[in-house]
């Protein structure tokens, strides 16, 4: 990475329905704030405007609950609408407790509630994670490239908590035009000695940073661009390549 990021916030989007264009928006906002799109920006863009064009918001009231649910919904306290929703999302159980549900969900990533949320959605709505966000993020890239002549990155994000530390952060569930991760094992450090094990989650890190000014709730920035990753390869490469196979999996 180089000595000098800058995250740019993109205001001015609408609230984003189904079947909206979220490359046409995107570019009308940045017009609009007098950016261009430069080589080598990473375009950081949560996953709930993508699962709001892609018709992955439900009606709670639409929502049948199973006996599973509803003694989950008894034991952890949550609304049984939303445990169904967790199962129906969910390839696995991994923890069960008070106000508390962690899966795997199908799409193989751990986290609460298999990422379903209920902010920044009218009232008796839940917003679920997009469909394949990989191939969202793939689908955007290409999209943005096409309209703009520019070669870019494109990067899913959502926010996580994480094992043994509180809080959430923003992390990487689908990327395009940067590594997922980044191989720094043969590299030498200031001491000679040679990195053996050093793979840096940098779609992660680039997340991270933007959500700093993309926030939480009320600010309203869904997309964020990232300057100075000019350093990251440009390649093709997949958000799969950060999760854990089963076998290396120690907590489980």
């Amino acid at each position: 990475m180089s000595r000098r990021l800058e995250v740019i916030g993109i205001e001015g989007l609408p609230e984003i329905r189904e079947g909206d264009d979220l490359v046409a928006l995107f570019l009308d906002a940045v017009a609009e704030m007098g950016i261009t799109i430069e080589d080598n920006d990473a375009i950081v863009i949560t996953s709930k405007i993508i699962s709001k064009s892609e018709g992955r918001v439900i009606s709670l009231s639409d929502v049948h609950v199973s006996e599973e649910a509803a003694k989950i919904a008894a034991d952890t306290g949550k609304d049984p609408r939303i445990v169904q929703l967790i199962l129906e999302e969910a390839r696995e159980l991994v923890r069960v407790g008070k106000n508390l549900i962690i899966v795997e969900t199908r799409h193989g990533f751990v986290c609460a509630n298999a990422g379903i949320d209920e902010s920044n959605v009218e009232a008796e709505k839940a917003v679920l994670l997009p469909e394949d966000p990989q191939a969202s993020a793939v689908r955007l890239r290409r999209a943005i490239e096409e309209r703009t002549g520019r070669s870019v990155a494109v990067l899913v994000s959502d926010t996580f908590g994480r094992a043994f530390r509180n809080g959430v952060t923003g992390i990487c569930i689908g990327v395009s035009g940067i590594p997922a991760l980044l191989d720094r094992r043969g590299e030498i450090d200031r001491f000679g000695k040679v990195a053996r094990i050093t793979m840096e989650a940098v779609a992660d890190e680039v997340c991270a940073a933007a959500n700093l000014v993309m926030g939480e709730f009320s600010e309203g920035i869904p997309v964020a661009i990232v300057r100075g990753t000019e350093v990251l390869k440009r390649c093709e490469s997949d958000i799969r390549d950060v999760l854990f196979s089963r076998e290396e999996d120690l907590f489980r």
